[in-house]
């Protein structure tokens, strides 16, 4: 009987510790499903399910960082004779940049640059040619290498255009979907290339 008993509390010892361990290994498997489907995203498009990865944003920073100062300049540069559509873009510029972007959009108010624009339906846009951004340093310095196309009614004049400064990561908003604020941005060579008839 004793044999018996000894027996019987082994082999209930050995299942239990087998329940255990299951459900151990189970737990640990359910949580790394879950883990791993908080990194996918399904969209729907035009009835097709597509399948998104998370990154972290390092392996992203360079994509994002050419993104955001793709989207700043083009707010800046490509203007039409709007005046309601001029000052919509400059302040959707300035959510993406500090006080020196604030800085040089005062000096050309003050030159009366977009006036003169709108009174002379003088048109401009950016071509961007290159960015360039140090992702090993902590302040991302860049550079933006691009042609700018002014039209006028009877001429097109092109010009070369390098701006330069700096992104300092933020917390992504609706108004900065990058997460970057540009700092200390200026225009490092805005020369005539040439000239056009139209």
């Amino acid at each position: 009987m004793d044999t018996a008993f000894l027996h019987l509390k082994f082999w209930t010892l050995i299942l239990i510790s087998v329940s255990v361990l299951g459900a151990s290994l189970m737990t640990w498997m359910s949580w790394e499903a879950v883990r791993q489907a908080r990194q996918e995203v399904y969209l729907i498009s035009q009835d097709q399910v597509l399948k998104a990865f998370a990154n972290p944003r390092e392996a992203v920073i360079r994509v994002e960082a050419e993104g955001h100062l793709r989207q700043f300049h083009r707010l800046l540069f490509n203007l039409s004779p709007d005046e309601r559509l001029i000052e919509k873009q400059l302040e959707e510029a300035l959510y993406l940049g500090d006080k020196s972007v604030q800085f040089h959009l005062d000096n050309l108010r003050e030159e009366g640059y977009f006036k003169r624009m709108m009174a002379a339906n003088v048109s401009q846009r950016i071509l961007l040619d290159s960015i360039v951004v140090d992702e090993s340093r902590a302040d991302y310095p860049f550079r933006v290498f691009a042609k700018q196309e002014i039209v006028r009614s009877s001429t097109k004049l092109i010009r070369s255009l390098i701006t330069g400064g700096n992104l300092r990561l933020i917390q992504r908003s609706p108004a900065n979907p990058h997460g970057f604020l540009i700092e200390n941005w200026e225009i490092l060579e805005n020369k005539d290339l040439k000239q056009l008839a139209r």
